[in-house]
């Protein structure tokens, strides 16, 4: 190579990634954290403040010294946890931002009450050492039962109560529901932020958004308004 030959800059690679793989890639991949300081964790970063000093002060209040062989994750994955920690309150603040990390760690949506059908469940459970099982736990708080015998002897007993609980019923699917509306409210909030020029350097946020009511699918069939149409 010549000394006076022009050096040529290398292209940036870049990759394409939804939203949601972008929020997998920094909390699952590269371990970003959400840190909105509630602990005080850097009470004692100061800026033009010497090293030595946080550090002897980080001691005093027996926080651990920086270190232990682990790499800060990358800039963009940094990015994108602090775009989720600034969600704003009117699309669920950090509440949200907790649910969105969470979900991304495990590659997951919301649960939006897919397969869930209306049942009765026991409040408890108890042990029966006949059976070797758990069974539905009772108690005796039922009606006062009085009779008398065949020798006129006036007997009372309870009534054995089992408590029970309603799964699946309209009000939970609905609840479970707006929570998967507010999810996807919050990541179209991220994906118009991301996609802005200049915010990431390496990942580019494709038009990909998980579907917003994906309980109108229906074995290859999409309900509207009451009725089932072929997509």
């Amino acid at each position: 190579m010549s000394l006076h030959q022009p050096i040529t800059a290398a292209s940036r690679i870049t990759r394409s990634m939804s939203v949601q793989d972008a929020l997998a890639w920094a909390f699952l991949t590269e371990k970003a954290v959400l840190d909105f300081d509630q602990y005080g964790a850097h009470e004692f970063d100061r800026p033009g403040v010497d090293t030595i000093w946080i550090m002897a002060e980080r001691h005093k209040v027996g926080v651990n010294v920086d270190g232990g062989g682990t790499s800060d994750p990358h800039p963009d994955a940094q990015i994108i946890a602090a775009a989720v920690e600034a969600l704003p309150d009117a699309l669920g603040g950090r509440k949200m931002a907790t649910q969105i990390a969470e979900l991304a760690r495990a590659r997951s949506a919301p649960d939006w009450g897919q397969g869930e059908r209306l049942a009765i469940t026991p409040c408890g459970w108890d042990w029966d050492n006949d059976q070797g099982c758990f069974v539905a736990g009772v108690s005796r708080t039922g009606s006062l039962w009085v009779w008398r015998d065949r020798h006129r002897n006036k007997r009372e007993h309870k009534g054995d109560v089992c408590a029970i609980s309603y799964t699946g019923t309209a009000s939970m699917a609905a609840a479970k529901r707006r929570n998967y509306l507010a999810w996807c409210g919050a990541l179209l909030d991220l994906w118009a932020v991301l996609r802005r020029d200049g915010v990431l350097d390496t990942i580019t946020i494709t038009d990909v958004l998980p579907p917003l009511a994906p309980w109108r699918e229906v074995g290859g069939m999409v309900m509207s308004q009451g009725k089932v149409r072929f997509p």
